[in-house]
């Protein structure tokens, strides 16, 4: 499937050198996330890495876009000057949000960093990956105050997605698309033309199938889910596309189109 699909990734990770050698190879158009100046610094320097002061985009072997951020999850750990000088050498702002699931931070620290960035993003003209882990109402609020061009990553929460799409927001579909009741709701109710896949790295893309197959309905995993980037993607494409009634390479080439369209405000042709 993923020879003849258009395949894009709007948020994963470092990963492997295998991962990132995947990408490359089979032209995957990948937004990496790096969450800390050591990674920026690392993310930056790769092979394929997309320079967008300088390069064409995409192509020319050019098919890894750099976002970084502060993420909530360290928050307490750097502050904004850490950070800053690798986010003004990316063109996309992110992860950056708050989480009250998976992280014991405080949240005032979070809001504080969350809004730091929200500010400097929307100065800059740069677009921003949010994580709204337990905080989604908040987060949506909160975003009123700092107009720009949002993707709301992974969004599996049950409530309030109303609020994003009134902010029109662009969303990526995560791995667990194939059983989350929730990503399935976002799938099928995000505007065609806001609608991305994502794998979130396979680190995530493992945890989405292992928790999958503890949902009681092991019989409707895809197969070969965890079989590398392009496979996982291809398989997150397959199950949107048939919760959306489109088929496969209609929405690969869309989410590819939104995915250049979300980073450079554009779309090149």
């Amino acid at each position: 499937m993923e020879r003849t699909w258009p395949l894009s990734d709007a948020h994963g990770h470092m990963g492997t050198r295998e991962e990132r050698r995947e990408r490359r190879e089979k032209r995957i158009l990948s937004m990496l996330c790096a969450v800390s100046p050591e990674e920026a610094e690392e993310l930056l320097q790769e092979e394929g890495i997309w320079d967008y002061r300088t390069d064409g985009f995409p192509g020319r072997g050019r098919y890894l876009v750099p976002a970084c951020g502060i993420h909530p999850w360290h928050a307490d750990q750097y502050c904004l000057e850490d950070m800053e000088p690798w986010m003004k050498l990316c063109p996309v702002i992110g992860e950056i949000g708050m989480d009250s699931v998976w992280c014991a931070v405080d949240l005032s620290v979070q809001k504080e960093r969350f809004e730091q960035q929200l500010y400097l993003a929307q100065s800059w003209g740069k677009p921003v990956v949010l994580h709204t882990k337990g905080q989604e109402e908040e987060i949506a609020d909160i975003l009123r105050e700092y107009p720009n061009r949002y993707l709301v990553h992974w969004y599996s929460c049950d409530f309030h997605l109303e609020k994003y799409l009134e902010l029109d927001c662009y969303f990526s579909v995560g791995p667990d698309v194939w059983w989350n009741k929730a990503v399935q709701q976002v799938a099928r109710f995000s505007p065609a033309d806001r609608l991305l896949l994502e794998t979130d790295g396979m680190d995530a893309v493992k945890w989405a199938y292992e928790e999958g197959m503890k949902s009681g309905r092991p019989e409707i995993a895809p197969p070969g889910a965890k079989r590398g980037t392009a496979r996982s993607l291809a398989c997150t494409l397959e199950t949107a596309a048939r919760i959306r009634g489109t088929a496969p390479d209609l929405l690969g080439r869309q989410a590819r189109d939104n995915l250049e369209t979300f980073i450079t405000g554009k779309l090149f042709k």
